[in-house]
């Protein structure tokens, strides 16, 4: 997540925010973001959804994981930009792609009631 974030010109940092498709990622970009200077995330699982989309507009968003498709009706530009391999990730979650994402479509509070996950 750094190397994306860190890559990106200052007014696109400035304006980004990270989502993250669970509380797991979210918590640990909150936990881990702190010493790379990175945003906080945003996540519709459980009760990341309740803290809402805090102050992102969704101009340019990195997104963890998820299918660059569904992301393709949200955003007019989509970049797979990394992936996200580690010895220790769980199966599902390793080999996960990250999207950079630009110019949002529907404003973020309308996307954000279709981000909702509870289990």
């Amino acid at each position: 997540m750094a190397k994306v974030y860190h890559r990106l010109p200052p007014e696109e940092k400035s304006k980004c925010g990270i989502f993250a498709q669970n509380y797991g990622e979210a918590g640990a970009i909150d936990f881990f973001g702190k010493k790379y200077d990175l945003p906080q995330a945003i996540s519709g699982h459980n009760n990341y959804w309740l803290w809402g989309p805090r102050e992102y507009t969704g101009e340019i968003m990195i997104v963890i994981g998820g299918d660059e498709d569904d992301h393709k009706e949200v955003f007019r530009e989509v970049e797979k930009v990394e992936v996200i391999r580690h010895k220790y990730a769980m199966p599902y979650e390793n080999n996960l792609p990250v999207y950079l994402c630009r110019d949002i479509i529907f404003p973020l509070k309308e996307v954000w009631l279709r981000v909702k996950t509870y289990v």
